[in-house]
């Protein structure tokens, strides 16, 4: 049998580990080995890479967040008798609240995310079911993410 066939290969994986970057990450709060390198082969159960904001959103002074939209919507939307059109190209989200929560347990299971989305973004609900219905997947998929960094992780306080 040949050496390279019985070499054994090792994966360190720390259960403890607070945050992952993607599929690995380089922690730069971990001590450096001693051949002067990072561990970048550490798989971090306890933190879900779905709970952390997209790369390309903002974070506002406010707390809120914006998300710039991979493909924008435009809406005709009509309002005191005058029909305008709405681009929307980004999304402020905001943390919420027991209201919020409320108001998105009492609808329906169909339009609960619909709801979310609207109570977050603190678009009208008739805007946000119409904008819902043209959004992108994909675009869907990263408000779902900036939703789930809220609800996952507290606001950020002195210390």
């Amino acid at each position: 049998m040949s050496n390279a066939l019985s070499k054994e290969s090792t994966v360190v994986i720390d259960l403890d580990e607070e945050r992952v970057e993607a599929n690995s990450f380089v922690d730069e709060d971990r001590p450096l080995a001693l051949d002067g390198k990072r561990d970048k082969d550490v798989v971090d159960e306890d933190v879900n890479p779905l709970d952390q904001l997209p790369e390309d959103v903002v974070r506002n002074t406010n707390g809120s967040v914006t998300l710039p939209l991979y493909v924008p919507v435009t809406l005709r939307i009509r309002k005191g008798g005058e029909i305008r059109e709405r681009k929307f190209s980004e999304l402020i989200f905001h943390r919420l609240n027991g209201a919020d929560q409320r108001a998105i347990s009492a609808a329906s299971k169909e339009h609960e995310v619909a709801v979310t989305f609207a109570r977050s973004t603190r678009l009208n609900q008739a805007t946000m079911n119409g904008l819902y219905d043209q959004m992108d997947l994909s675009d869907i998929s990263r408000a779902g993410r900036v939703i789930n960094f809220f609800v996952s992780n507290g606001p950020k306080t002195g210390g």
